[in-house]
């Protein structure tokens, strides 16, 4: 709760008192026609149900909208939508041809990003991958992710790790968005460290039938595979010890050998 407090706070202060950069005199909604409503350019959510947003249209035919639209207004005359899409369209399944809007100006490409995956992240959940993918572009427009994981009261490493999702094989991505097979972060993470895209599928599809724990398991045998090939050839590393060819060891060898040392011990 306390998470949503903060970013319904954030969409108040930033939607409802932002009029050229300084506080708006009035927070009263205005009619605004539907036909000039701009979707967000930058609107995480890719799907609606059409059943929930059926059962929202009888909902506001029976007591009206309990809360306006959020919408930035353009140079000419038209708005686009930051908190709302799912009510608009329930206006437009009820036929309306006016919705009322809070107006807001001069809100930054950023800021456009932000808000729009709040508004998602609030009122209806988004999808694994949806979400991936609005925290990466807002991202790729410069927003710090130290700032956009405070602005949505959320940790930084959850929003790093579920950006880096979508650098999976889009196999896996594929059928994620088609199936929704899995939504463990944790799990599509391990996926990573298998690089071979061929593999990392084969792992993905083994992974469904078992659990983490076997992919966790997986994950063990690779790394001890890594550790034998990565290794200089005067070692052999097993699971309880490292054997040195001495015949093969000077002093610019042996520091190698320290410093390869210090390195495997510095992850324990």
């Amino acid at each position: 709760m306390e998470d949503k407090s903060k970013v319904n706070n954030f969409l108040k202060n930033r939607l409802q008192n932002r009029v050229k950069g300084k506080e708006s005199k009035t927070d009263k909604p205005k009619e605004v026609k539907l036909s000039n409503l701009i979707d967000n350019p930058y609107q995480p959510r890719l799907k609606y149900s059409e059943k929930e947003l059926q059962e929202l249209a009888n909902t506001i035919k029976e007591n009206g909208l309990l809360q306006p639209i959020s919408v930035m207004e353009t140079d000419n005359h038209q708005y686009i939508i930051i908190a709302g899409h799912r009510r608009k369209r329930a206006f437009e399944l009820l036929e309306k041809e006016n919705i009322p809007a809070i107006i807001s100006k001069n809100i930054d490409d950023s800021d456009l990003r932000i808000l729009a995956t709040m508004e998602n992240l609030t009122r209806v959940d988004l999808s694994l991958l949806e979400e991936a993918k609005a925290y990466s572009d807002i991202i790729a427009s410069g927003v710090k992710i130290k700032e956009l994981a405070k602005k949505l009261g959320k940790s930084e490493s959850d929003i790093s790790r579920k950006r880096k999702l979508l650098k999976l094989s889009e196999t896996i991505l594929q059928d994620i968005r088609e199936n929704s097979s899995t939504n463990d972060v944790i799990a599509l993470t391990l996926l990573r460290k298998f690089e071979n895209e061929e593999k990392q599928i084969e792992i993905y599809y083994e992974f469904l039938k078992h659990d983490r724990v076997w992919l966790q398991n997986e994950v063990k045998k690779l790394e001890i595979q890594n550790k034998k090939i990565n290794s200089p050839k005067y070692l052999t590393i097993t699971n309880d010890k490292i054997t040195i060819d001495s015949s093969k060891i000077d002093k610019k060898t042996m520091d190698k050998i320290l410093n390869y040392l210090k390195k495997e011990l510095s992850k324990y």
